[in-house]
């Protein structure tokens, strides 16, 4: 999955400013968050149209940073990601960022994105990348 993480400054405006900019160009939002820290915040988001998506906002000024993360299927039960964590530790693998994109009845889709993609993913059971 490829994720958009936006970076801005704390304004009032800035999801309608980032949901107009994609909407001007037929794109439709997947997924989103935010977060504040300080002086600024960090949107992140998927699209139905990755390559388009970056560049509507990046015509529209916005800061962007876009990673592939590995899409996991975890089981919702304590210590699910502590295994997965703990592979990548092990391994020497670095998680560079990670976000509960969904959670439903029994497991929850997580988005990792790592140091090293394709060693990332020989880490986890072919059975829970999505």
């Amino acid at each position: 999955m490829n994720r958009i993480i936006v970076m801005a400054k704390n304004e009032v405006g800035v999801i309608a400013d980032i949901s107009r900019a994609l909407a001007d160009k037929g794109i439709n939002i997947e997924t989103i968050s935010a977060e504040r820290q300080a002086e600024e915040g960090y949107i992140t988001l998927t699209t139905d149209a990755y390559d388009d998506a970056l560049r509507a906002l990046t015509q529209a000024g916005f800061k962007t940073v876009s990673d592939d993360s590995l899409l996991l299927r975890l089981p919702d039960e304590p210590g699910a990601l502590a295994r997965v964590a703990e592979r990548f530790k092990d391994a020497g693998v670095s998680i560079q960022s990670l976000h509960i994109v969904d959670r439903r009845e029994g497991y929850s889709i997580v988005a990792i994105s790592a140091d090293d993609r394709a060693r990332a993913e020989s880490l986890v059971d072919s059975a829970t990348v999505v």
